[in-house]
């Protein structure tokens, strides 16, 4: 929204956001009905057409909007419920009521003449909404009873009142009174013995109105070849059934539980077999009615709202062009439709879809810079909306195509265990191990056409699994020069390494006979992201490698206790080296065996989400280690096979390989590798690492990026990189709703953050990677007294209009080896000798400590729309960071977070410690990273002092090292009486006590520093404050 004079008007909106982490109903009601149906001679008491229509206009609102997780509907009304975790509009009542009913209202004047054929629309249909908020389970499946039980009350009263009236011969106030305080028994009894009608007799959706859920169906897929192969699409399925018994709720726990993993589907599938298996049991003469019972639900299950058959042949039409009007489809941004949900979407050509329909030239729009670049964000779009259709058409869809990990590698079936491989270079090829003792004649592999090999170890005799858990194995090929090699199987889920025998990794056929059930569902991202930035191994004070279970019961806690609402896990995919802090990784889909088994990391995620904390995972897509034996180069014993050939397919700075990201299994190993993070940890977003590399074939080595867009989008640009990446981000978001990526980029590539539909790469946050270069090149080159106010608030506020940032004063980056802790940048040696409570405040201490937390809050509350820390920094950590490696003999001295230097109640860590906390949660309370209102106040160069104006609150710094000011007078938009809410220079964070903040600071109305208000505050020396107003 553009920035005008007039945008104080903004300030009359009330802020109408729900509450997170709860249910949202949003219930539509017909408004005149009872006139609507007369003028168009709806049957009594029910119109099938009708409610097949309510039915079809519900079914499209819920296709387009996937956060919506179950429907119920009955007459004239229908209840939506939204997914407890659901973010849609930032929660806005107002947003989410409008939308519903307008897309349903729209939908059902569309579909109208499919429903109704001889009976034109003769006025306009209207319908209300209303949003309640239900905080529990129990509740929200109260109210559905409610409305069940409204539906069957009212269906029994209007069958009996229209049966005495249109065949009784009463009027309509006769048939009322007879009806008068009868009770379902006599209503039953009336209808019987008057009328002949068998109550039971009726249809299901009449007495029990319409549940609609989402689900899944089976369909022929023709390939390329002509062989037809069965796939599975996402339906919105349409049931006329009990919700108000548990069963309902058992046979389909995804709506309260969420998406469930592959473990938790198989489970639901067993537990609701158990129970068939259970009632036939009980009455084992009725096993024939269940059967049939069972299939007749199937068929409802799979059957989607359709016309009468009696309009069928009149009402033939082509989906993929009769969709909602574009105005209506215009109504929904901010939601997208899920490639899963709707069969009538699926069966349309991939173009339908709102994400490509496009030319990907929108970005241009608010950008006229990219103008001249028009033709190559066409060719891109082109070449993302063609792989697009290739997977729909090959694979049937992307959501199928990325379930990789589900067919490839080894998985135990009743038959035994599965092995499937891509190896397209090798002539020969068995699985061998401690099972069959290395023999690889035992069980020999064979292959397909595409490369991909294929071959099951059987059960043993006594139905046992073949391969033990815990068991070494490996793929033995046999290249195309005859020589035969040994490899790790690329799909690995769990490889160890002793490094008393030899530092090459090991695959263990990982499948224990208890594994770790999530408790809890994934979290969806807030929208004010503060990172809590985190390596496992070094997340101990002891010198060596931590676990996943220590993480678990020390480190989550504190982040929770700090207020950070998102955890990003650095080096958890396997990797040869662990100085590489996670670059170098050699499995990808293996959780590094360092820290513990897989089953412990899903635990710390699983906890996470307990404490409402979200889990990000470092990707690394962007290279892969250079071994051999234990990685993925020369993996068939070709050159290539998963990356470029030659040079190309070398980083020479990194020393690793590179990706071939236009080839067609390469893209299902990297998408399936991000599902299965997702699917079998609980993931919620990702941080890719090294975009930069990725999207330039210079890989940014010796490239200095002036920021002049012919930089970008020239010949040294690797479309197929970015291609992917637009594939990768706009498959997590498609399914995954609310799914957080973040790019780690240099170059700041324009358009890099901006939706994949308008062109954009489709990024939700970049990296402000160039602020805590400016924090580091200014304390180690300018004096503060010759700090600039000016370029402090441009590198700040340097950002790509419309794309979001993540700022940070420093990372794991900046504390790794060649570089220092930004504490230790500021105090240095003295940080050995006096952060102690008991020792004298020097000048240098007294100065770091200030400035540390003054940094802090600055670049969080001006540099970006999130913000990030590393762990330790929060509370000063000293010195630097530095695994162990041949040049420091080996020692985890510097590999470790000292967090017992928090907990000494002597140690001045604490208070830094305290500040942040304070921080973050004044962040959680008053949310300015998403806040749309940023204005910088003042930059005065003299008295060193910067003030602005975000999320409803006023930020004054006073970076002079000297110079203390009273009644400082600052401009402030909004008038009325300020108070402080954060002060740097208080007792408690060890500042010097000289801000009284019990003081309020009232406006005058007097034009200043461009706003229309002032304020006079004492702004002590190397102080910030924050006032609330």
């Amino acid at each position: 929204m553009a920035k005008s004079q007039y945008e104080y008007v903004r300030n009359f909106e009330s802020d109408d956001r729900l509450l997170p982490s709860t249910w949202l109903v949003v219930r539509i009601d017909g408004q005149g009905f009872t006139k609507f149906t007369a003028k168009h001679g709806f049957q009594k008491p029910n119109d099938t057409r009708a409610l097949q229509l309510m039915n079809r206009a519900a079914s499209t609102v819920m296709s387009c909007m996937n956060e919506i997780v179950l429907a119920y509907g009955q007459s004239d009304e229908y209840s939506f419920v939204f997914a407890k975790e659901a973010r849609a509009f930032e929660r806005r009542a107002s947003k989410l009521a409008t939308l519903i009913a307008s897309r349903f209202t729209s939908a059902y004047v569309f579909y109208w003449s499919e429903y109704f054929v001889d009976t034109p629309l003769q006025a306009p249909p209207a319908f209300d909404a209303r949003v309640v908020v239900y905080p529990s389970d129990r509740i929200l499946r109260d109210y559905l009873c409610w409305r069940q039980v409204d539906c069957h009350i009212n269906n029994m009263y209007n069958t009996c009142f229209w049966a005495l009236v249109n065949r009784g011969g009463m009027n309509p106030k006769e048939a009322e009174k007879r009806l008068s305080k009868t009770l379902s028994s006599d209503k039953n009894e009336l209808l019987f013995s008057e009328f002949g009608i068998n109550y039971n007799d009726e249809p299901e959706m009449f007495k029990k109105g319409s549940v609609l859920i989402r689900d899944t169906e089976l369909i022929d897929v023709t390939d390329t070849s002509g062989k037809i192969t069965k796939r599975t699409r996402g339906v919105v399925s349409t049931l006329h059934c009990d919700i108000i018994k548990d069963k309902f709720w058992a046979d389909h726990p995804e709506i309260l539980r969420g998406k469930l993993s592959g473990a938790e589907r198989r489970q639901a599938k067993q537990e609701q077999r158990a129970r068939e298996l259970a009632a036939e049991k009980a009455d084992p003469q009725d096993s024939h009615t269940m059967a049939n019972k069972k299939k007749s639900a199937k068929g409802k299950l799979q059957a989607k709202t359709e016309p009468p058959a009696t309009t069928a042949t009149s009402a033939t039409v082509d989906k993929c062009h009769k969709e909602l009007p574009a105005a209506a489809a215009a109504a929904a941004e901010g939601f997208e439709s899920s490639p899963a949900t709707d069969a009538e979407s699926n069966r349309c050509h991939a173009g339908s879809d709102p994400e490509i329909s496009s030319d990907g030239t929108d970005v241009i729009k608010s950008d006229g810079y990219l103008e001249p670049h028009r033709q190559y964000f066409e060719q891109r779009f082109v070449h993302f909306k063609q792989w697009v259709r290739e997977i729909e058409a090959s694979e049937g869809g992307i959501d199928k195509f990325s379930r990789g990990y589900e067919e490839f590698g080894l998985h135990v079936t009743p038959e035994g265990v599965r092995y499937r491989e891509w190896a397209p270079g090798a002539k020969e090829a068995s699985l061998v191990g401690d099972f069959n003792g290395w023999d690889v004649a035992a069980h020999p592999l064979t292959r397909n056409e595409f490369g991909v090999w294929e071959g099951v170890v059987g059960n043993t005799a006594d139905g046992q699994v073949a391969i033990p858990h815990g068991s070494h194995i490996k793929v033995t090929f046999v290249t195309s020069k005859g020589e035969r090699v040994y490899r790790l199987p690329a799909w690995s889920r769990y490889v160890t390494q002793d490094l008393s025998k030899s530092p090459i990794y090991e695959a263990e056929f990982y499948n224990p006979a208890q594994r770790y059930e999530l408790k809890h569902r994934r979290v969806v991202p807030a929208d004010d992201l503060c990172i809590y930035e985190a390596h496992v191994g070094i997340s101990s004070p002891e010198a060596r490698v931590a676990t996943y279970k220590e993480f678990t019961q020390n480190v989550l806690p504190m982040i929770r206790d700090l207020g950070y609402n998102a955890v990003q896990l650095m080096a958890v995919m396997e990797h040869a080296y662990y100085a590489s802090f996670g670059y170098q990784v050699t499995s990808f889909f293996a959780p590094s065996s360092r820290y513990g088994e897989p089953d412990d990391l899903r635990e710390l995620v699983d906890t996470a989400h307990g404490m409402g904390i979200a889990v990000f995972l470092d990707v690394v897509h962007s290279h892969a280690c250079n071994n051999v034996e234990d990685g993925l180069n020369q993996f068939d014993g070709t050159d290539h096979c998963y990356f470029h050939e030659g040079e190309r397919g070398r980083h020479e700075l990194w020393n690793s390989r590179l990706f071939n990201y236009g080839s067609h299994e390469v893209l299902r190993f990297l998408l399936s590798n991000l599902r299965y993070w997702v699917e079998e940890f609980g993931m919620d977003g990702f941080r890719f690492d090294g975009v930069t590399s990725m999207m330039y074939k210079h890989h940014g080595i010796g490239y200095g990026f002036s920021g002049h867009y012919n930089e970008y989008f020239t010949g040294s640009t690797d479309e197929d990189a970015v291609v992917y990446l637009m594939l990768a981000n706009y498959m997590c978001h498609k399914l995954y709703p609310g799914f957080v990526t973040i790019a780690e980029d240099v170059s700041g590539m324009p358009a890099l953050c901006r939706a994949v539909s308008e062109g954009g790469v489709g990024f939700d946050y970049r990296l402000a990677m160039s602020l805590p270069d400016m924090w580091i090149k200014l304390l180690k080159e300018t004096r503060d007294e010759d700090w600039s106010m000016s370029d402090i608030a441009h590198q700040l506020t340097n950002r790509r209009y419309q794309e979001r940032a993540i700022a940070y004063c420093e990372s794991h980056d900046q504390a790794l080896v060649g570089d220092k802790t930004l504490a230790f940048w500021l105090m240095d040696k003295e940080m050995y000798t006096h952060m102690s409570d008991m020792a004298p405040l020097t000048p240098v201490v007294d100065r770091g400590m200030a400035l540390h937390k003054m940094i802090r809050l600055v670049t969080c509350g001006l540099g970006g729309e999130g913000y990030l820390t590393f762990e330790g920094n929060e509370f000063g950590h000293p010195e630097w960071l530095d695994f162990p490696r041949e040049g420091n003999g080996s020692s985890f001295h510097y590999a470790r977070r000292q967090f017992n230097l928090v907990k000494d109640g002597l140690l001045r860590y604490k208070y830094l410690y305290r500040f942040d906390r304070a921080m973050v949660r004044l962040e959680r309370e008053h949310r300015w990273l998403s806040a749309q209102d940023q204005w910088v106040t003042l930059k005065h160069e003299g008295d060193k002092v910067l003030a602005f104006e975000r999320g409803g609150l006023v930020w004054l710094f006073n970076f002079h090292p000297t110079k203390s000011y009273t009644d400082y007078r600052v401009g402030v938009a909004w008038a009325g009486r300020y108070t402080v809410a954060l002060c740097t220079d208080d007792a408690e964070f060890m500042g010097h006590g000289r801000v009284d903040s019990s003081v309020a600071h009232m406006s005058t109305a007097m034009a200043w520093n461009g706003r229309d208000n002032y304020i006079q505050v004492y702004l002590p020396s190397r102080t910030a404050i924050v006032l609330k107003h």
